[in-house]
């Protein structure tokens, strides 16, 4: 295809169907930005203890992510809708539990409670991938779909938290989890509401536990994805304590934003730009970007510097995710990408849970500055894991050819399905 430019999201969501599906997506994500901050201020509020809340939301965030790839691997055999049920009814309940361990004092209740509010969350965001996936055929429209996705993402993490807080802090301790108990599984039940992506027949080969993490590529972009991931995590940390040891705290906020909304432009734009690069070379050419800027935070003469390179640093973090989520794409068959892209979040996730801890450790021991250099570090982990595997990946391009992971692509791969109803005149088909 020509290259359409912003054009290409006009392109994509011209059908309404797709755009209702985004704007579902978008609601079904709410829990995904807010559990844990709504465990942090609600279990300080209740206790008065700092690490029953650190705890708590620890908990909540890593249950999300751990459940991913099982709801992923289920999802890709059954489809989403039974999930997405599933979680619209479960969440709210384990929300319920948690806020009235709360008010009743149990600690005990309230720590597993938050394991529980954690993996009723259904994996939104491999979902709404796993179904672009089934609608887009044209390889660079599909980078452009993820894109829409990333940005998504941006949105929920800038104004979740806000929300959150203000409804925390000006109704109820309660706020944040009552808003993750309320829109998340409104967002899940209309997301239910448009066509699912078909479950792929597929081999109980490909069905096997462990296929995945045996793939050379694939394991470079999870591993890519941890590093990242607790490079992020540091990082979030590390700003807060800078900002704290600089005496201006209430700067920690504002700086956090700015890479939120360098992400989300960063996203915007690079989804717009349908290079005829290959995969790959998208792929090394984002990481090295990252590398560059994320590098650059560590010589950052002080917190006022943050704001313009933060901004640079976070225009870069979207494209990344987008190329390794495409490149996913390419080489995992139609009949696990749900499963895949699951684990993509989930070592993410992960990484970010240990960064923040290790960033807490870090800070306590040697500062932010120091912090800062081991931030730099991890974010050159993803660019020479991709120089070292470069090969591995074989000859991709934007819509790779079926041998494009010999190990991955092994069986059979059955004819892509479409998702027909979120073609063009077609609206939401509610079973």
């Amino acid at each position: 295809m020509s290259d359409l430019g912003f054009r290409a999201y006009g392109k994509l969501l011209s059908v309404p169907a797709r755009t209702m599906m985004v704007l579902a997506g978008l609601l079904a994500r709410t829990p995904i930005a807010v559990l844990g901050f709504g465990f942090l201020y609600f279990a300080h509020a209740s206790t008065g203890s700092y690490t029953l809340g650190g705890l708590t939301s620890g908990l909540a965030i890593a249950s999300m992510g751990l459940i991913g790839p099982l709801a992923g691997r289920i999802a890709d055999r059954r489809g989403q809708r039974q999930l997405l049920l599933a979680s619209a009814i479960t969440h709210p309940l384990a929300i319920a539990g948690a806020i009235a361990c709360g008010y009743l004092g149990s600690m005990v209740g309230l720590v597993i409670a938050s394991v529980f509010c954690g993996v009723t969350v259904a994996p939104v965001g491999a979902f709404m991938r796993a179904r672009w996936s089934t609608i887009v055929e044209d390889g660079f429209l599909l980078r452009t779909a993820f894109a829409i996705e990333a940005v998504a993402d941006e949105i929920v993490w800038v104004f979740g938290p806000a929300v959150a807080a203000f409804l925390a802090a000006g109704l109820l301790p309660a706020g944040g989890l009552i808003l993750s108990g309320i829109i998340g599984p409104l967002g899940a039940l209309f997301l239910r509401m448009m066509p699912d992506a078909k479950p792929v027949a597929a081999t109980e080969h490909a069905h096997r536990p462990g296929r995945l993490l045996r793939s050379a590529p694939f394991l470079i972009l999870l591993v890519a994805s941890f590093a990242t991931g607790i490079g992020f995590g540091i990082n979030d940390l590390s700003i807060v304590s800078l900002a704290t040891a600089n005496g201006v705290p209430e700067l920690a906020g504002t700086v956090l934003t700015a890479y939120s909304i360098g992400s989300a432009s960063g996203g915007f734009v690079f989804g717009a730009l349908s290079t005829r690069l290959r995969s790959r070379q998208m792929l090394v050419g984002t990481a090295l970007a990252l590398a560059i800027t994320w590098v650059a935070l560590a010589f950052a003469p002080g917190i006022w510097w943050f704001y313009p390179l933060g901004f640079f640093a976070g225009a870069t973090i979207a494209p990344l995710m987008i190329a390794i989520n495409h490149i996913a794409h390419d080489i995992v068959p139609p009949a696990i990408i749900t499963e895949a892209l699951a684990w993509l979040n989930t070592l993410v996730i992960c990484g970010m849970s240990l960064g923040s801890f290790a960033g807490g450790l870090i800070n306590d021991a040697a500062g932010p500055h120091a912090a800062f250099t081991v931030v730099a570090f991890t974010a050159v982990v993803p660019i020479v894991l991709v120089l070292v595997g470069f090969r591995a990946f074989g000859k991709l391009g934007p819509s790779a050819p079926d041998d494009a992971d010999p190990e991955l692509r092994s069986q059979e791969r059955p004819e892509a399905v479409r998702t027909e109803s979120l073609r063009p005149g077609d609206g939401p088909n509610v079973p």
